[in-house]
């Protein structure tokens, strides 16, 4: 059946009127104030969350005291790992004061009170002499630097810390020859290397991508055969690799 001509338009100017009239109620919903931030939930007080950092500030480049934090971070879990505690201590003077700086640049980013409790737990830990909470503590400090690297959207900083804490945990596990943790680590490892490793690829530092990404499964090998001396190789070339991209991206 035809529609008359005058049918049609009526039927147009309906229709045109239904778009207009969702397309306003979206709009006020964009444009409205954000529901206040509830008192109480089902099971209790919501989370506390940070605030998003502003739009452009998103954009900036991490401050070089988080890279910094992340090479003395090697230097405390080498002296946590091999019980060397005069090197662990020396380490971690250096890793407070750099965390200083680190909160004074950051503020109260989301990450810093996590720190600040993480860091604590590490200095009582090495103090101690207590060889897996120190290791426990440096890696939940590490993640909360991590997470203040994930403000930093042209950073590659918190994927960096997350490969590294990847690394220690698998090496922690290796040392204490306990084989069946260390590859289960080393899983995790190859899934955040393949998660993370677009966002380093770049133009100047490609060729230690490509080198690290054969050494994750090398080290992968090495671990099944239960081989320590070819972990070691690996770890070495790994650790190389790591630092050469963390100095690429450092001031950056």
């Amino acid at each position: 059946m035809r529609l008359s001509f005058p049918v049609k338009i009526s039927i147009i100017s309906v229709l045109f009127m239904l778009i207009l009239l969702t397309g306003c109620g979206f709009l006020s919903g964009l444009l409205s104030e954000p529901a206040p931030k509830p008192e109480i939930g089902p099971a209790g007080k919501p989370a506390e969350s940070k605030a998003n950092p502003p739009f452009m500030e998103r954009f900036f480049s991490a401050p070089a005291e988080l890279y910094d934090l992340e090479a003395t971070a090697g230097v405390v879990f080498e002296g946590i790992n091999k019980e060397n505690w005069s090197q662990a201590q020396a380490g971690l003077t250096n890793l407070q004061t750099l965390w200083q700086q680190v909160k004074a640049a950051g503020g109260d980013k989301k990450g810093v009170k996590e720190g600040d409790a993480a860091i604590e737990k590490l200095t009582a830990a090495i103090n101690a002499k207590k060889v897996t909470d120190s290791y426990e503590s440096l890696i939940k400090f590490m993640g909360s630097v991590s997470d203040i690297g994930k403000s930093y959207k042209l950073s590659p900083i918190a994927d960096i810390i997350a490969v590294s804490n990847g690394i220690r945990n698998v090496s922690f596990f290796v040392e204490d020859k306990n084989w069946g943790k260390a590859a289960a680590k080393v899983k995790e490892l190859q899934g955040t290397w393949e998660k993370v490793k677009p966002s380093m690829e770049q133009v100047g530092i490609l060729g230690e991508i490509t080198r690290t990404h054969a050494t994750v499964n090398q080290m992968k090998d090495a671990i099944t055969a239960e081989n320590n001396g070819a972990f070691q190789e690996q770890q070495a070339t790994i650790n190389e690799s790591m630092a050469r991209i963390r100095e690429f991206f450092r001031g950056k």
